[in-house]
């Protein structure tokens, strides 16, 4: 059978956990443009408004949803509020991901379960709610946008590259639960790519040498250059349509060669 890949999502309902600005922006702007409606979560509201304002000249049934995805009433009530507007998501896009750089003996009880709260139980939470749809109407689609942190990482990545990982074992567990109902998971993980996160991270060193180190380090990571934004985003445009029809539970490793390599 032939498939139309020019309006790859056209008339799917997205939710798109937080794309307010980066990774979610830009997997939220390309689905539009690929004939998607599509939901944003976001807790940042300009970014958030500006983002809708682009999205819905592409997609005009498209709304953004303000929300803190560590607040579990919040995000309940997103969910809630996105079912009665939709009536259902055909495609559930968890995009978020809060890290802190330390030691897990320098974690404090509140940063714990944020960051747990945040990176993890937010994206079951919103499958919890949007799954019995998909298994009624016999199609779904759910994609983690994890890290290469959750197979190899580094010092200083403790709970971040615990909570990525919980994420990627869930994955593939609820892609053999829902398999029957024709619902797929899978699980992208990103190694460096310049995100408005990345380029935020790289304002916070001195310009100079202490940058010039840095951004050094940056571009030995891995064989190729630093990914983009819109790499992530053609990513799960390949996952959320029909061309990955037969691809479920896997992680697809986006990370310019980096977990390839022996040595940094």
């Amino acid at each position: 059978m032939i498939k139309d890949y020019n309006h790859l999502l056209k008339g799917k309902r997205v939710f798109v956990t937080t794309g307010a600005r980066g990774i979610g922006r830009a997997i939220a702007m390309l689905f539009a443009e690929q004939g998607a409606i599509v939901a944003v979560g976001g807790k940042n509201i300009p970014c958030l408004e500006q983002t809708m304002k682009e999205i819905r000249r592409l997609s005009p049934e498209s709304r953004g949803y303000v929300l803190d995805l560590g607040k579990r009433e919040e995000v309940l009530c997103t969910g809630k509020q996105i079912l009665e507007d939709y009536g259902g998501i055909d495609i559930l896009v968890n995009t978020v991901g809060i890290n802190r750089h330390m030691r897990v003996d320098e974690c404090d009880e509140d940063l714990l379960e944020k960051t747990i709260s945040v990176n993890y139980k937010s994206g079951i939470r919103f499958a919890r709610m949007f799954v019995p749809g998909m298994r009624e109407r016999k199609y779904g689609n759910i994609i983690n946008i994890s890290s290469i942190h959750s197979v190899q990482t580094m010092p200083g990545f403790g709970i971040y590259a615990g909570t990525k990982g919980a994420v990627n074992a869930t994955a593939r567990a609820m892609a053999l639960d829902y398999a029957d109902d024709g619902i797929r998971v899978n699980t992208i993980c990103p190694g460096l790519i310049m995100s408005d996160n990345m380029e935020d991270e790289i304002r916070t060193y001195p310009e100079g040498e202490e940058r010039d180190r840095f951004m050094e380090m940056l571009y030995r990571m891995q064989p190729l250059q630093p990914g983009t934004m819109e790499d992530v985003a053609n990513a799960a445009l390949y996952l959320a349509s029909d061309m990955s029809s037969y691809m479920t539970g896997q992680i697809l490793m986006l990370d310019g060669g980096a977990s390839i390599k022996a040595h940094g």
